[in-house]
């Protein structure tokens, strides 16, 4: 082995390490060895630290892959202290993670855990200083997210009653370069304009129901479209439900306004802080260097013009208006025609209709969320013709449930033609065909008004397949088919040559009745009916009601009963009067004598009855 000398020379605060076989030169500064010092002191007392030295680890970036995880799981099973320590930790490992949907998880899981780990406290301010954080962390490149998450900080400020902090962060928004030209900017001013009108008249504009909510939730969650429509996220591991998010708050969009906000009241001498950012600027004043915010303005004169001369008050609309459905028009208007118009000449009512209208030139997916919102506003203006207009564009441009209900809705109170509002209907059913509201009306215009019931029975047919009716709807379609077979004009007679016709050979003619009319003998309700054999009357389906009509029958209940006896009366005009189904509902009521009208029922229904599909 041969042995290398090393000479070390020190020179001022230099380390000099000579090395004679290879002669080489390594140098390590004093100032190189107190940073290591520090990295050592960080790694003891921040573990997070560590994180930073490892970042072309694999080991690091699968700890960061999993912390989301936990996170998000910790957040479902409402472990608020887990969940902070575990934030914490990835609060520190992800400073430079400027992705939006790690973003998004990091800071909603915050607003959560400020929210429940001090529920006593008042965490407007607080809650408010997370969106300012989140909103500064995002980059110019992700302007859609900027723009989402500033929406989100508006609702956050409008829950809680601080309505010109709302409002100057709506000016914000529409006066930023970057987010100005988006086409969901004016749809989020119009809805921050349209909520502060709504506040402001409160007293005037009387919801129709306590909970405007239950009533909204009945368009099959169309009347949430603000956020669920327009959001450009996509749904991740990383998104988290929030508390403060706006998915609450975008019903209140469309009518579910609280008109009592006590979680943040402020008093009118204090001094509020009002944040509004531009170009990611958070600028800080006080309420005492402005009396007025500047006003929010559409950018279009067209359709501010208008709005200018206000409408004539119309006793008889509004009294429709007050008997609309509360899901389409939640809020009443005033009958006096002062107040009336007073506020349907109010800058915001104005503001929030200008922009709305300007988002009904933006693509589908923005404007379908804009429709309603605005609907209602023109109808409580007068506008109803504009508002009818906007809602046919609308069906035309987007195959969704929501025009087409606002349709039939307004088709009902302004243009009651049964054949149109017929359509209406039908169209809804298409989509929907699980409402049942929907359904009830075109049985009450066929009463009525002479609907087909032909066209009824296929559009009871859509409800059977896609849901499990309730008793009434079981007992409408078995008299509609009855009716059917009973009433049918088809004719179902055919005659048929046999022989050739030649000399000497005498022809014979032979007569057939087809007792089926043609409308069930497609294919399409031999599939049905086929496979209604599953769905609704198995005998698996069977047992189970039984049970549940063992375990009624104790209190006295007869809603099974009657299910089962409007299902049997279907079922023998399906597949006739010697069906297991139906012969062991038919002897269940012919031995137990429960209710001689629904032993009745099925009765006229076996001795009258049509084979729709053969079993055999």
């Amino acid at each position: 082995m041969v042995k290398t000398e090393v000479k070390t020379e020190k020179l001022d605060d230099d380390i000099t390490i000579k090395d004679n076989k290879h002669r080489r030169r390594v140098v390590c500064s004093a100032d190189a060895l107190d940073r290591k010092f520090k990295r050592t002191v960080l790694c003891v007392a921040k573990p997070s630290y560590l994180l930073s030295l490892l970042e072309r680890s694999s080991t690091r970036c699968n700890y960061l892959k999993r912390l989301p995880k936990i996170l998000s799981e910790l957040l479902r099973q409402r472990n608020w202290r887990e969940a902070s320590g575990v934030l914490s930790v990835l609060m520190q490992g992800t400073m430079r993670d400027g992705s939006p949907s790690m973003n998004r998880l990091k800071y909603e899981a915050q607003i959560q855990i400020v929210s429940h780990l001090q529920p006593d406290k008042n965490n407007v301010e607080e809650i408010e200083r997370i969106y300012d954080t989140w909103i500064g962390k995002i980059g110019k490149q992700h302007k859609e997210e900027r723009l989402l998450v500033w929406f989100e900080q508006i609702c956050h400020l409008l829950e809680h009653g601080m309505e010109k902090e709302a409002e100057y962060a709506a000016i914000g928004m529409m006066r930023s370069r970057d987010l100005g030209n988006l086409p969901r900017t004016n749809l989020y001013i119009g809805i921050t304009c349209y909520r502060l009108w709504c506040r402001k008249y409160s007293e005037e504009l009387e919801p129709k129901d306590a909970d405007c909510s239950d009533s909204i939730s009945n368009m099959s969650q169309s009347g949430s479209g603000v956020m669920a429509e327009c959001s450009p996220r996509n749904e991740s591991v990383y998104s988290v439900e929030s508390s403060g998010s706006v998915r609450n708050v975008s019903e209140a969009s469309v009518g579910n306004y609280e008109v009592n906000s006590d979680a943040s009241t402020r008093g009118s001498g204090s001094v509020v802080e009002v944040k509004v950012k531009l170009e990611n600027v958070k600028v800080e004043e006080s309420s005492q260097h402005f009396t007025e915010p500047p006003r929010i303005y559409a950018s279009s004169e067209e359709n501010e013009e208008p709005l200018r001369d206000g409408v004539s008050f119309d006793p008889a609309l509004i009294q429709i208006l007050g008997e609309m459905d509360p899901w389409l028009l939640p809020l009443k208007p005033p009958e006096d025609p002062d107040c009336h118009g007073k506020i349907v000449n109010d800058s915001f009512y104005k503001d929030a209709v200008s922009y709305l209208r300007l988002t009904m030139q933006s693509p589908r997916y923005v404007s379908l969320a804009a429709l309603h919102p605005l609907v209602q506003l023109l109808l409580i203006g007068g506008r109803v013709d504009e508002a009818m207009k906007l809602v046919e564009e609308m069906c035309q441009k987007v195959h969704d449930i929501k025009p087409l209900r606002i349709r039939a809705a307004m088709k009902e109170k302004f243009h009651n033609n049964s054949d149109e509002l017929a359509k209406c209907y039908e169209d809804v059913l298409e989509i929907d065909p699980s409402c049942v509201t929907t359904l009830k009306k075109l049985v009450e215009m066929s009463k009525e008004d002479g609907y087909s019931r032909e066209s009824l029975i296929e559009m009871i047919a859509l409800h059977v397949e896609a849901s499990f009716p309730e008793p009434q709807i079981w007992k409408e379609f078995a008299e509609m088919l009855i009716l059917f077979f009973e009433n049918v004009d088809e004719d179902r007679m055919s005659v048929c040559l046999n022989g050739d016709g030649e000399e000497g050979c005498q022809q014979t003619y032979s007569v057939r009745y087809n007792r089926t009319p043609r409308m069930f003998t497609g294919t399409s309700w031999t599939l049905r009916a086929k496979w209604w054999l599953n769905r609704h009357f198995s005998p698996e389906i069977l047992e189970t009601e039984m049970k549940k009509l063992e375990a009624e029958q104790i209190n006295g209940d007869l809603e099974m009963l009657r299910l089962m006896s409007f299902k049997a009366a279907c079922a023998s005009r399906l597949y006739g009067p010697e069906f297991g189904y139906v012969t062991t509902v038919y002897g269940m009521l012919e031995n137990g004598r429960n209710s001689l009208e629904l032993f009745n029922f099925v009765r006229r229904h076996r001795q009258n009855w049509n084979r729709i599909y053969n079993l055999e």
